[in-house]
């Protein structure tokens, strides 16, 4: 997996300031050159928490979306799931964290500085707590003090669940109380009220997510505590969604992962056939997001080559080619790099910025009718959340009745799809198209005998409307083990789904209190059964 590390050149110098060194004592007064924790800007720090927080989200999930299937995986799991493949983001993790704990210690001194701080629990929070569900338990307390600490030790992952929770119950009463706002605000504009419609939209999130060791975090009584948030302000219509937006420029660059790996210089990877097959095929009638999600830059024949897909008569490749122009690869399938770039299908308008398809059949470098890039990485919208109380709903009992909850979240998820870049063409999808979806889905459910069908159809359109963030499928699919007819690798009748990420390799050669474990190991929320998932 390619790791692209991003400097944020003055910005970063900030972070520079904490980190120690030994320096001989010439006693010398202050050094003028030499900026203390005093001299830090807070709102420099922020910026760069913010940053990092985009970068650390949007890798993760690019690093997630072969093993969940929404790219073809190439490899064996071992292979893409290796040592040092979150290196770049443990690093980043730990600027970011170093950072917000120095906001922390400036605003305890100055009251101006409570969103500020509030802001920065948050986002170092769902990041805290994201490192936990990837990879298990982190050197947290101990860590960024290389002088007192120079081999932290792992925190427990429940317990940094519960230090994550407890800051944001503290970050909601300090955004209340704060009188001033902050200078740049890459996602709410210092809205407070959306502010604190994420921080309690991420604390429900927490609680249904670690449903399965609730005892764990310190719950006592889950279905009062989820109770208690669905009868507060979190986030339920679009406009309240936390998401990043990315910009058109190049240099430097904004735009949006996707676009970049399709639209410069052709499509390295492929699309996985799994998932364009659920698009397409898995109902009676197709999903309405699959021109937004998905575009297809040729109409060449993949079997007429060359070039052309090598799986044709292989009886181990599940979809080879669905049809209709949808060129991707199977889960597994390793045969790719075969002068196929600008033939195969790739990411579309949403949420990569990229093109709607409307059978123009242009290969995506050279096709200018597109956002440039400027899409979206959607972190937390209205629609995830109702999928989730959904969930709820449907196995803990909590308030709300699972199918309308349902219905909701997936007509959340087409309204956001389907306006996204104002797209004006014939093969736009209609209400229509919606509502036929929609009841197919409906029916579906209420024909389902039994509570884990039922949660099956949750997860799996929460997987389809999930597409841009595999961060919260592979959450899912560890807790629940749905979508139940999602694609095992083809060449592997058994594979070792990686329920964890390793330690980033980099840590584990300098800090002596870390040794590095199987992707077997599971973090502490998922106490399904080994082997539970492929």
């Amino acid at each position: 997996m390619k790791k692209i590390i991003t400097t944020f050149s003055s910005i970063t110098l900030i972070s520079l300031l904490f980190i120690s060194c030994e320096i001989g004592n010439f006693n010398l007064q202050d050094d003028p050159d030499y900026l203390d924790i005093n001299s830090a800007n807070p709102e420099y720090l922020l910026n760069e928490v913010q940053y990092l927080f985009k970068e650390i989200v949007e890798d993760l999930g690019v690093h997630t979306d072969d093993i969940m299937r929404y790219e073809s995986l190439s490899y064996e799991y071992p292979d893409i799931v290796d040592a040092d493949v979150l290196d770049t983001q443990w690093e980043r993790y730990y600027e970011a964290l170093n950072n917000s704990r120095a906001i922390e210690v400036i605003a305890e001194s100055d009251q101006t500085l409570l969103f500020h701080n509030a802001v920065n629990k948050l986002l170092l929070g769902y990041l805290t707590v994201t490192l936990v569900d990837y990879i298990g338990g982190i050197p947290y307390s101990e860590a960024v003090d290389n002088a007192t600490y120079p081999n932290p030790n792992v925190d427990d992952g429940a317990e940094l669940y519960k230090i994550v929770l407890a800051d944001i119950d503290q970050a909601i009463t300090n955004i209340e109380d704060a009188t001033f706002e902050i200078s740049t605000d890459l996602f709410y504009d210092s809205n407070k009220t959306r502010w604190i419609a994420f921080a309690k939209s991420l604390k429900l999130r927490l609680l249904i997510q670690t449903r399965l060791a609730s005892s764990e975090i310190g719950i006592t009584d889950l279905k009062t505590e989820i109770n208690t948030l669905l009868g507060e302000d979190i986030i339920s219509v679009a406009s309240e969604d936390f998401q990043y937006r990315y910009g058109t420029t190049m240099e430097p660059e904004s735009r949006h992962r996707y676009f970049i790996s399709a639209y410069d210089n052709g499509f390295s990877g492929h699309m996985g056939n799994y998932f364009m097959w659920m698009l397409k095929d898995s109902k009676n009638v197709a999903d309405p997001r699959i021109r937004y999600y998905l575009y297809r830059q040729s109409d060449v024949d993949p079997f007429s080559g060359p070039p052309y897909v090598a799986c044709q008569y292989d009886t181990n490749a599940d979809y080879c080619y669905i049809g209709e122009h949808y060129w991707g690869l199977d889960h597994g399938d390793n045969r790719d790099g075969r002068g196929d770039n600008l033939l195969k299908t790739v990411y579309g308008i949403y949420p990569g910025g990229g093109t709607f398809d409307e059978d123009q059949f242009t290969d995506a470098p050279s096709q200018s009718n597109h956002l440039g890039g400027a899409g979206i990485l959607p972190i937390i919208t209205s629609s995830y959340m109702k999928f989730l109380i959904a969930e709820a709903a449907l196995v803990l009992g909590t308030d709300g009745n699972p199918v309308d909850l349902l219905e909701d979240a997936i007509r959340d998820s087409m309204d956001k799809v389907l306006s996204f870049g104002s797209v004006t063409s014939a093969m736009a999808a209609t209400q229509s198209d919606v509502d036929d979806y929609v009841d197919e889905v409906i029916t579906n459910y209420n024909a389902a005998t039994t509570d884990e069908e039922k949660l099956d159809i949750i997860i799996t359109e929460f997987y389809m409307a999930g597409y841009g963030n595999s961060i919260e499928a592979y959450n899912a699919y560890r807790r629940t083990g749905y979508p139940s007819n999602i694609q095992t690798h083809i060449n592997n009748d058994n594979p070792v789904f990686p329920r964890t990420y390793p330690y980033s390799e980099n840590e584990v050669d300098r800090n002596n209190s870390i040794e590095q474990k199987p992707n077997t190991v599971q973090v502490f929320w998922d106490t399904n059964p080994a082997g539970f998932i492929k």
